[in-house]
């Protein structure tokens, strides 16, 4: 508490604070409700081109006569592009394979550098994160401008390149941990969840006006790139926003971290490792964000008074991880598959996700917080309860003479009600995932999609309820680098589900293109399956207590 009063006490301009952060917050998702649909229809257009662009390769070697109309020898434009045909079957389902295995790219190659990138964090501060975020994502977006436009001649190679130096600077995946550090960082572990929620809340708004932006502005000029070109100027506004931003981790917070550093780097030049031992000692450093959630790595330290049991941490990131790795999934195919089924544009697109970001706003400025008390009321009501019993057994008479609970105490007892309630939220929101995936697959439908939409709002409250609860176990000085052990995960599952989803819906897509909620709804239904052993293994504490 004491490093939370130190920020509290700075001067305004240097304090950190949500308040702070949510305009931040706002403007990124306004970029990326404004962007992601332009963005992915364009690079569905530079799939198709290639595709058109390689069939009369062919076709000339095959010997046989290409006609060429007017337009297309001016422009370059392979014979037969048109929108209409960037929606068919074949053209999705390359579409599929080649968005699958771009992002797949970049998650492999993120791999090797976001386990350090994060634990950088805890010594260098959050801020750094957020450059590494902003610059490359904003090049990224004139890149596939430039690519789109009929004259050019860069194919899917340079999507592949792309996707590489995105990973390897951790854009889009650093972003997430870099957030939610800074809220750990400058906000009490009581409200935590809270905070998030109104994190939530600002993403939302912007997730929803930057979707419907996008859908007036396509509607209105039929042209994908004014939405990206007004992205890209948003996000060069945003570094400048983040050189005012206040650094939520305080500098006598780093020292911890620069002392082992120091160390450490001693002790690597004073010794000489063969080749092999360089390769383990650099997957060691890369998976050492994940090695912290093994048992007896989270260090004791007085800002954390709860300890979880031995495999508590990993049991929840793996549950988390199945849930990441079929929402991932979703956001992949989910283009390509209502182009596919429903023939959408820009314009349908930008309702769909505009539909998805109000859902968001609703939830957390109204549901979510609602949940939040009806849940305390009940959870006050059933300790009350279980107190008047216990009393009435004299079971409490030996804890009022020692005046402080036993060490041995068990995590349950020491649990405050925050911890339950991440944990049912976490159990609940992973729980409406998998109706929101199986309302899809059984109905096949816009309207179920629409609703589905709605559903899997809801089920995001899942999120915040997992960090702020991970965050619970987790003292200040290492929740950089746990936080980055997450996106680490999130990187390897990212990867797996780049990979799998774009693969099952080109082997579906002229069959049964909603295999792939299929996938995600099985899938999910194992992250609720380990959130209820972990609750059934504090319930099991409980009455050992």
């Amino acid at each position: 508490m004491g490093k939370l009063a130190a920020l509290q006490a700075l001067p305004w301009h240097k304090r950190p604070s949500i308040a702070w952060l949510l305009p931040f917050v706002f403007f990124l998702a306004l970029v990326l409700g404004l962007s992601q649909a332009p963005q992915e229809q364009l690079i569905i257009k530079i799939i198709c081109k290639e595709y058109f662009r390689e069939r009369e390769t062919r076709s000339e070697e095959e010997g046989g006569t290409m006609l060429f109309s007017n337009q297309s020898f001016i422009t370059n434009q392979p014979s037969g592009f048109h929108d209409d045909s960037c929606n068919s079957p074949p053209v999705v389902a390359l579409a599929a394979l080649v968005l699958g295995r771009v992002r797949a790219l970049k998650y492999i190659s993120g791999f090797f550098t976001i386990g350090y990138l994060t634990s950088l964090s805890d010594k260098y501060g959050r801020k750094p994160l957020i450059y590494m975020t902003l610059v490359p994502a904003m090049l990224t977006q004139l890149l596939i401008v430039y690519m789109a436009r009929p004259t050019s001649n860069l194919g899917i190679g340079i999507l592949y390149a792309d996707g590489l130096f995105m990973g390897l600077m951790g854009a889009g995946i650093l972003l997430e941990p870099c957030l939610n550090a800074y809220v750990a960082d400058c906000t009490p572990r009581e409200g935590r969840s809270l905070s998030l929620g109104y994190v939530m809340v600002s993403l939302a708004v912007g997730m929803t006006i930057g979707p419907l932006l996008s859908a007036f502005l396509h509607q209105l000029t039929h042209d994908y790139n004014i939405a990206m070109f007004i992205s890209a100027g948003t996000l060069f506004f945003l570094l400048f926003y983040a050189i005012f931003l206040p650094e939520s981790l305080p500098k006598h917070a780093r020292v911890i971290v620069d002392a082992k550093s120091v160390v450490d780097e001693f002790a690597t030049a004073s010794r000489t490792e063969s080749v092999l031992a360089t390769v383990k000692n650099g997957l060691v450093t890369i998976l050492d964000p994940v090695l912290l959630f093994l048992p007896g790595r989270i260090e004791a330290a007085p800002d954390v008074n709860i300890s979880p049991s031995p495999y508590t941490l990993l049991l929840l990131l793996a549950g988390y991880g199945i849930a990441q790795f079929a929402s991932n999934g979703m956001s992949l195919i989910l283009i390509p598959y209502t182009n596919l089924m429903f023939n959408w544009s820009g314009v349908e697109d930008g309702y769909y996700l505009g539909l998805s970001g109000a859902s968001t706003f609703v939830v957390y400025l109204v549901v979510f917080p609602l949940l939040h008390k009806l849940y305390k009321k009940f959870y006050g009501t059933k300790v009350v309860a279980a107190q008047h019993t216990e009393r009435s057994e004299g079971l409490l008479e030996e804890h009022q003479q020692q005046g402080e609970p036993d060490s041995t105490t068990p995590l349950v007892v020491k649990c405050r009600p925050s911890v339950w309630g991440d944990l049912f939220f976490f159990i609940f929101g992973s729980a409406v995932y998998v109706v929101a995936y199986f309302t899809v697959a059984l109905f096949g439908t816009q309207s179920s999609l629409f609703v589905a939409c709605i559903l899997r709002a809801l089920a995001s409250i899942s999120l915040p309820s997992f960090t702020s609860l991970l965050t619970s176990f987790v003292p200040i000085h290492q929740t950089g680098k746990a936080l980055g052990g997450v996106s680490v995960v999130d990187t390897l599952v990212m990867t797996l589900s780049s990979f799998l989803y774009g693969w099952v819906l080109s082997k579906t897509s002229a069959t049964m293109p909603s295999a792939v909620f299929v996938l995600s709804g099985a899938s999910t239904c194992l992250t609720v399956l380990a959130g209820l052993i972990v609750w059934a293994t504090f319930k099991r504490a409980e009455k050992r207590s």
